[in-house]
């Protein structure tokens, strides 16, 4: 047994995006145990790789590409690592923070484990099941990916949609795989976001209608320990937990280099955001991730 748990992280991409695997590269990918960016080309040294799919390169064939990705992950990885992380390539992976989550589900009992678990940020649209956002990424332990793998000939073979989270959540609850929660489990804080930080601090670039399905769905969430405390959904320093592992949405080589460089105090002293990043008062050490 491995003293730590091996993670293998995934993204999915294309070559026009191939500075945004670069940036993940750089920032996380090289923390991680294994790292590949699934593209339409391949490129070794950015660790892209090229993979084919059924139907087109397109954002509504996300669905074929992500069968196609685990199906290649499972063949070529399944016996070398522990977890299995896979998100966009404007996904930001705290691997530190990734690492002590691996620990906490690796104490999860038995029988869970021996099922294969999957876990991430649930979402809820209207009636649908439960699922997995996908921009955040989630993760599946090696003996889920094994079974997710053998049931992927039946896992929606000629569904042509974007919407690849939801898919593969329905395809693993078919399989019987443990749906985890990967909240924080003290204060009930995700630790997955979908969102931004810009989102998450302000509520900013939300509609209406994607704020109140938000707030009705977060709303009706427990704690993950104290069943009868619902938590809501948290706008500002609350939104993130200080344990949080994911963000999303980080669209600009900008956006991306400064919220890893904010993360990890890097900014230079006599920038603002180096000043603000150095200072040690609550503002900071209080206010999350």
């Amino acid at each position: 047994r491995h003293e730590r748990p091996k993670l293998f992280c995934a993204i999915y991409t294309h070559n026009p995006a191939r500075d945004f695997t670069r940036l993940a590269a750089l920032s996380y990918g090289w923390k991680c145990d294994g790292f590949l960016a699934f593209s339409t080309v391949t490129i070794p040294s950015l660790g892209m790789v090229g993979i084919l799919h059924r139907g087109e390169e397109a954002y509504k064939n996300m669905v074929q590409k992500t069968r196609s990705i685990w199906s290649y992950v499972a063949t070529h990885y399944l016996d070398q690592f522990d977890y299995f992380h896979i998100g966009g390539d404007d996904m930001h992976v705290i691997v530190e923070n990734m690492r002590s989550l691996l620990l906490e589900h690796e104490s999860e009992p038995i029988d869970a484990r021996e099922e294969g678990q999957i876990f991430g940020q649930l979402a809820s649209k209207g009636s649908q099941a439960l699922f997995f956002r996908g921009g955040a990424g989630y993760t599946i332990d090696r003996i889920g990916l094994k079974k997710l793998h053998e049931y992927m000939p039946e896992c929606a073979t000629k569904v042509h949609k974007p919407a690849e989270d939801n898919i593969i959540s329905m395809c693993s609850r078919k399989v019987g795989l443990v749906l985890g929660d990967n909240r924080d489990s003290c204060t009930g804080q995700q630790r997955s976001h979908s969102m931004h930080p810009g989102v998450l601090s302000f509520a900013r670039g939300l509609s209406t209608s994607e704020l109140d399905e938000q707030l009705k769905f977060w709303g009706l969430l427990s704690h993950p320990l104290e069943k009868t405390v619902k938590v809501g959904m948290k706008i500002g320093f609350e939104s993130a937990s200080n344990h949080s592992v994911t963000f999303h949405q980080l669209r600009y080589h900008s956006w991306f280099a400064r919220h890893h460089a904010l993360l990890y105090r890097a900014c230079p002293a006599n920038t603002i955001l180096g000043k603000f990043a150095n200072r040690t008062d609550d503002l900071i050490t209080e206010g999350g991730a």
